[in-house]
């Protein structure tokens, strides 16, 4: 057995239907929560806090023949019941036969560092997948990723980065570890939900662009003929039962943003897989003046003219906010 401790290193890496109505929330369970474990993982203990204080102690000469997890703490928070969804976690790889570890990112803890699962199996690891999916914000687990399991790129950056801080800490003659024998801890900090939750809120016919939703609660926008509105027009779609939105806060939206003259998405972080994270000064033109009054979860459409006879219709979901100084 060799124990090791988290070092203050960073590693640089860079068909339509209306929907909106709350269902009753799941559970890591209901959601279908497997642990893909095997005799070697099981045997891993990890302890502490996130950061210079954790410990991990493995089985000497560790390796794994490819993607497993195991929850060490298991959480009983919201659930990731979508890979598309934004979740906070922290990311901590070790070579077990050195010592070495290294988080993906700094700042352990964060509540704001949004990331949806989807781009980080995409861009660097596709076997989270699995370790993601149906786990609760709280959990901690410790999950290993084999050689199919890590963009190749993205694995030999972990790999060398690891046999450096081996060196760093007065490893001399440590080699560059296998991509089998690396463990990853990870601490699923926070989880939103997928799209706005509450209840539909009817608005008269008036003019303004209509919205549906597809089954993950992806809007679609309309255009009703017709000139744009001159100043600026907000409906609520969905009012959400959260609390309502405090000045300074740090907010995680989707959105997309459609011109009225075309119809076109202009932009969309539905379709960047990106949420944004942002106080209301920070959002684009329209936004603070959409969003004042507005609860957690709701939807808010809003029209926001650009005085040349033309319009952005925005589609708004508040997923979330913290307070800016966490």
């Amino acid at each position: 057995m060799r124990k090791t401790t988290a070092v203050a290193s960073v590693l640089g890496f860079t068909a339509l239907a209306l929907a909106g109505c709350a269902s009753a929330p799941a559970t890591a369970e209901s959601c279908g929560r497997e642990a893909v474990t095997g005799p070697a993982i099981d045997a891993i203990e990890v302890s502490g806090e996130f950061g210079p204080d954790l410990t991990v102690d493995a089985p000497a000469g560790f390796t794994a023949a490819g993607a497993a997890h195991s929850d060490i703490v298991p959480g009983d928070g919201r659930v990731i019941e979508s890979l598309g969804q934004g979740v906070a976690l922290d990311l901590l790889f070790v070579d077990p036969a050195t010592g070495a570890t290294v988080p993906m990112w700094g700042e352990p803890g964060s509540l704001t560092r949004i990331v949806t699962p989807s781009v980080v199996s995409e861009q660097m690891l596709p076997g989270i997948d699995d370790a993601l999916l149906c786990a609760s914000e709280g959990t901690r687990m410790v999950a290993t990723f084999g050689d199919d399991g890590v963009v190749p790129e993205f694995g030999a950056q972990v790999q060398q980065v690891l046999q450096q801080v081996a060196v760093q800490q007065g490893n001399d003659g440590a080699e560059t570890p296998d991509l089998s024998s690396i463990v990853a801890v990870i601490d699923v900090n926070r989880v939103l939900p997928a799209s706005a939750e509450g209840s539909l809120v009817y608005n008269a016919d008036s003019g303004m662009p209509r919205v549906v939703r597809d089954a993950n609660g992806v809007p679609g926008v309309t255009i009703p003929a017709g000139s744009a509105p001159a100043e600026q027009e907000t409906q609520t779609l969905i009012a959400g039962d959260g609390a309502e939105i405090a000045e300074g806060e740090l907010l995680t939206l989707q959105y997309t943003n459609v011109r009225w003259s075309s119809g076109s998405v202009a932009n969309s972080t539905w379709q960047s897989d990106s949420p944004e994270t942002a106080t209301l000064e920070e959002l684009p033109e329209g936004f603070a003046e959409a969003l004042e009054g507005a609860t957690i979860g709701s939807q808010i459409l809003t029209v926001v003219p650009d005085g040349d006879g033309d319009a952005t219709v925005s589609v708004i979901d508040v997923l979330g906010a913290v307070p800016a100084a966490e």
